[in-house]
């Protein structure tokens, strides 16, 4: 099986213990990290640019290390990867400061070859996000449709997680727009019930399921931060899987990243979409309790074997 994450790897900065540390993330790239920590018999890809400097090549080092396959992990040769800073709160709950507006992940559609499309079509499964969406140039957006729809149209599957950034938009009819025609592509969608309360005043997981209902999925996942998740298949059956809250939150950003990563290498290998929303939160609850968005490699893989 080989999966594949479109998006945007940064340079992270956070605080540890008083001292500021240099890390590498991005949302469906940390996803792409947790399916090959938890499933390391996946191909993970990760689709995007970066640039030819030091810090893009050390972003690249890094992939590399956690068996992450960069053959679609191209390099502009004028752009570099863009830098963000966590900031937490006594809750855990996060904030961010961006420098990314000439990042070489926004022009990732200029360095595609037909070649490389024709090689695209080979993965199993695409993940792309609203994050992804709102870094493109928009002049790129047409092709990136396009891509999408050959792959869909070659049997890949397409994945597609809302995860709502305000800053990255214009103004919510900007992303929604675009989000209702990301739902009308996707096979797998795994939205969030915060980013629907924001984007559209929804308060309960019924009214995004009547929202959601015209289109067509193979499975729905509705995210309800540590309440519970909801299950729809494409027979319109609705199910509710149950969580047990994490009672020492440390650093909240890569919650819904990890659980990403690992419900899909789950689903993939075969697991129910209920055992497969379950480990992913185990796994999920693991990631909030340690700081940045991508945790120690050794402390996860005693986690994986823990659940296995």
């Amino acid at each position: 099986m080989r999966v594949g994450f479109i998006g945007e790897c940064m340079a992270e900065l956070k605080k540890v213990n008083g001292v500021l540390e240099e890390g590498f993330a991005g949302d469906t790239f940390n996803s792409a990290v947790y399916l090959k920590r938890t499933f390391p018999q996946l191909d993970s890809y990760f689709v995007s640019a970066v640039g030819s400097d030091a810090l893009s090549k050390e972003m690249v080092d890094f992939a590399q290390s956690e068996s992450i396959n960069t053959r679609f992990l191209f390099t502009h040769p004028e752009k570099h990867i863009g830098l963000y800073k966590i900031y937490t709160d006594a809750q855990g709950e996060r904030s961010f400061t961006y420098w990314r507006n000439d990042s070489a992940a926004k022009c990732l559609m200029s360095q595609l070859t037909n070649d490389d499309t024709a090689s695209l079509t080979a993965l199993d499964l695409v993940l792309f996000s609203g994050i992804s969406l709102a870094i493109l140039n928009k002049e790129d957006l047409p092709q990136f449709w396009r891509l999408l729809t050959t792959l869909k149209e070659s049997g890949t599957q397409i994945v597609f997680d809302m995860n709502h950034r305000p800053a990255l938009w214009k103004g919510r009819d900007d992303a929604t727009v675009l989000y209702e025609k990301a739902f009308e592509i996707a096979d797998i969608a795994l939205p969030g019930l915060e980013d629907f309360n924001f984007l559209y005043g929804f308060e309960t997981v019924e009214e995004i399921i009547d929202f959601l209902a015209p289109f067509s999925f193979k499975q729905l996942v509705i995210k309800n931060g540590s309440s519970a998740v909801t299950l729809v298949n494409e027979k319109g059956e609705v199910s509710v899987v149950g969580l047990t809250p994490v009672t020492h939150v440390v650093d909240t950003t890569s919650a819904g990243d990890a659980f990403n990563g690992v419900f899909l290498g789950a689903y993939l290998t075969g697991e129910s979409p209920k055992a497969s929303v379950e480990k992913a939160a185990k796994c999920a609850g693991f990631v909030i309790q340690h700081p940045g968005a991508i945790v120690d490699k050794a402390a996860y893989a005693e986690l994986v074997s823990s659940i296995a």
